[in-house]
C-alpha cells in the first residue's frame, strides 16, 4: 500500500464508526508484509489517534472494546517491524507514546519489544550505548505506575542499560524520587539496585543510597515490608563484594541480634521465619559465613526442626536444605553441630509420621535438595549423609520412604519416589532399597491405575537399579527387561483355557 492509504485509514480513526473498520484494514495489511518502509512505520509509531483507540473504557461496565485489542495486536507488528536500534537518537521519541500510555498492556508490549531487542544484543556479545538519558527516564518511570506486568520488564531492561547512565544527574533524580513513594515502588528500587550492585563493586558504589535506604526499612514496623526487604537482599550476598557491603553495614549481626533479644521485644517473633530464611539463602553461597559465624541463628533454627508447629516448619526445613545444599555447607554442619544434625533428622523420621501430607512433602522435598548432587560427593560427605539418612530413616532401610509410596496422596507419593531415586544414587540408598521388602516388587510391578508420572518415576528408579551391582545377575537380568519395555508398558492379560473334564 502506498503512503496515502495509511494517511487516509489513519485520518479515519478520528471518527469513532469508522475507527474499527479502519483499524482492522491496516492491521491486516501490516500482518501480511513482510516489511513496510521505515517511514510507515514511524508514521504509525508516532501518530496520537492510534493510541487513542488503545484506551480501555473508563467505565469497568461498559461492554469491552474491539478497537483496543486490534490496536494493540498492530502495535505490536509495528514495533516487530521496527529496527530496535538502542543506539538510535529517535528511538526514544518512536516509543514515547507507548511507554507513557495509560493502558498498561501497551506499555508492557512496547517494554517487552525492547527488553527482546536487549536480549539479542546480549547474545551478540555487547549491548549498544545508548546515546542520551531518554530513554531510561522513560522506563524508569514505569516503575511509578501501580504494579502491572511492565513492572517486571522495566526492572530486567534497567539492569542491563542503567548502568550506562547511573551517573547522570537526571537519572539520580529520578531514583531519589522512587524512594518517596509507596513501599511498592520502593521495593522496585531496590530490587533494581540489587540487580545492578550484583555486578561489580563499582556499580554497588552508585547505587548505595538506595540499598541504605532498604536497610533503614528493616527498623519498620510493618513486619510484611521487613519481609520483602530481606528477600530482596539475599541475591547481593552471591557476591563476596556484596557481601562485604552488607558486613560493613553490619547487615547479619543486627539481624541475629533481634533473635537473640526476642524476648525483649516479643512483636519481632512474627520476623523469625524470614530471618531464618535470609540466613538460609545467603549460606547457600556463603556456607562458612553463617554456619561458622552465627551459631546462636543456628540454635534457633534447630528449636524450630524440633517442633510440631506447622507454622514454622516449613521455612525451618528449607532453610536447613539451604545450609546444607553445598558440600561445604554439609561439613560444616557436620563439624560444629553433628549432634543437633542427627537429632533433627531423627525428628524428621518422627515428623514423617505424624504431621500433615503437605508438611510431609516439604519435609521430602527438602531431604531431596540436600542429598541431590550434581557431581558424586567426597567420601567424607557420603559417610556424612549415610549417617544423616540412618538417622532419619532409623536404620540402613527404606520402608519409611516406602510407606509414604504406598499412601492415596499422588502428590506425597510423587516426592517420596524422588527422594528414593535421589538416594539410589548413593551405592548405600541402593543397599537400604534391597533391604526393604517389597520395595523391588513394587518398582517392577506394572500396577494400571498409577499415574503416568509415577510410572515414569519407577522406571528411572529401575534405571539406576539396573545398572548397580549390588543385585545377582538373575535380577539385573530382570531389571534391564523392565527398563527396555519402557515405563508405561502394559503387561497382556494371560487367559488360559481349559477343557471341562468328562464324566468318568
Amino acid at each position: 500500500m502506498d503512503d496515502n492509504w495509511w494517511v487516509t485509514n489513519l485520518k479515519a480513526l478520528e471518527s469513532r464508526p469508522q475507527r474499527l473498520e479502519a483499524l482492522t484494514a491496516m492491521n491486516t495489511t501490516i500482518a501480511r508484509e513482510a516489511a513496510l518502509p521505515r517511514q510507515t512505520i514511524e508514521r504509525l509509531l508516532t501518530t496520537a489517534e492510534l493510541y487513542d483507540c488503545a484506551n480501555p473504557a473508563a467505565d469497568s461496565h461498559a461492554p469491552k472494546d474491539q478497537a483496543v485489542d486490534v490496536t494493540l495486536e498492530l502495535l505490536c507488528h509495528c514495533l516487530d517491524q521496527l529496527t530496535m536500534d538502542t543506539a538510535d537518537e529517535q528511538l526514544p521519541s518512536l516509543l514515547r507514546r507507548g511507554l507513557t500510555h495509560s493502558n498498561p498492556a501497551l506499555r508492557a508490549q512496547v517494554l517487552a519489544s525492547l527488553l527482546k531487542e536487549l536480549r539479542r544484543q546480549m547474545t551478540a556479545g555487547q549491548v549498544r550505548t545508548l546515546p542520551n538519558n531518554e530513554l531510561i527516564l522513560l522506563i524508569l518511570d514505569e516503575l511509578k505506575q501501580p504494579d502491572t506486568e511492565g513492572t517486571s520488564v522495566a526492572i530486567n531492561i534497567l539492569s542491563i542499560v542503567l548502568g550506562q547512565r547511573i551517573n547522570d544527574p537526571d537519572v539520580q533524580a529520578m531514583l531519589v524520587q522512587l524512594l518517596k513513594q509507596n513501599e511498592i515502588v520502593r521495593c522496585c528500587a531496590y530490587e533494581l539496585a540489587v540487580f545492578l550492585a550484583k555486578k561489580s563493586a563499582t556499580l554497588l558504589n552508585a547505587v548505595t543510597f538506595i540499598l541504605d535506604a532498604a536497610l533503614s526499612e528493616l527498623d519498620n514496623d510493618d513486619v510484611l515490608l521487613q519481609a520483602s526487604v530481606m528477600e530482596l537482599l539475599v541475591p547481593l550476598a552471591e557476591q563476596n563484594h556484596g557481601l562485604s557491603y552488607m558486613e560493613r553495614r553490619r547487615v547479619l549481626d543486627i539481624l541475629s541480634f533481634r533473635v537473640q533479644r526476642i524476648d525483649e521485644h516479643p512483636l519481632d517473633a512474627l520476623l523469625i521465619p524470614s530471618i531464618m530464611k535470609f540466613f538460609g539463602k545467603i549460606a547457600v553461597y556463603q556456607p562458612l559465613k553463617i554456619i561458622g559465624g552465627y551459631p546462636h541463628m543456628l540454635g534457633c533454627l534447630f528449636v524450630q526442626l524440633l517442633s510440631e508447629d506447622e507454622s514454622i516448619l516449613p521455612t525451618a526445613m528449607d532453610t536447613l536444605a539451604n545450609l546444607a545444599t553445598s558440600p561445604q555447607g554439609k561439613i560444616l554442619l557436620n563439624m560444629h553441630f553433628s549432634a543437633a544434625m542427627e537429632k533433627s533428622f531423627e525428628r524428621y523420621g518422627s515428623h514423617i509420621k505424624k504431621l500433615s501430607a503437605h508438611i510431609k512433602e516439604r519435609l521430602l522435598n527438602s531431604l531431596d535438595v540436600i542429598y541431590d548432587f550434581k557431581t558424586p560427593p567426597a567420601k567424607e560427605i557420603n559417610t556424612i549423609l549415610k549417617n544423616w539418612y540412618e538417622c532419619f530413616a532409623g536404620g540402613a532401610h527404606a520402608n519409611t520412604i516406602m510407606d509414604l509410596i504406598n499412601t492415596p496422596f499422588p502428590d506425597l507419593q510423587m516426592a517420596a519416589l524422588a527422594l528414593l531415586k535421589t538416594i539410589c544414587k548413593y551405592n548405600w540408598g541402593i543397599v537400604a532399597l534391597k533391604n526393604t521388602g517389597g520395595a523391588v516388587e513394587f518398582l517392577l510391578s506394572r500396577q494400571k491405575d498409577l499415574h503416568r508420572d509415577i510410572k515414569y518415576m519407577k522406571w528411572q528408579i529401575m534405571e539406576i537399579l539396573s545398572a548397580s551391582a549390588e543385585f545377582s545377575p538373575t535380577e539385573t537380568i530382570r531389571f534391564t527387561a523392565y527398563v527396555n519395555e519402557g515405563p508405561y508398558h502394559v503387561q497382556a492379560d494371560l487367559d488360559v483355557a481349559t477343557e471341562p473334564q468328562g464324566n468318568a
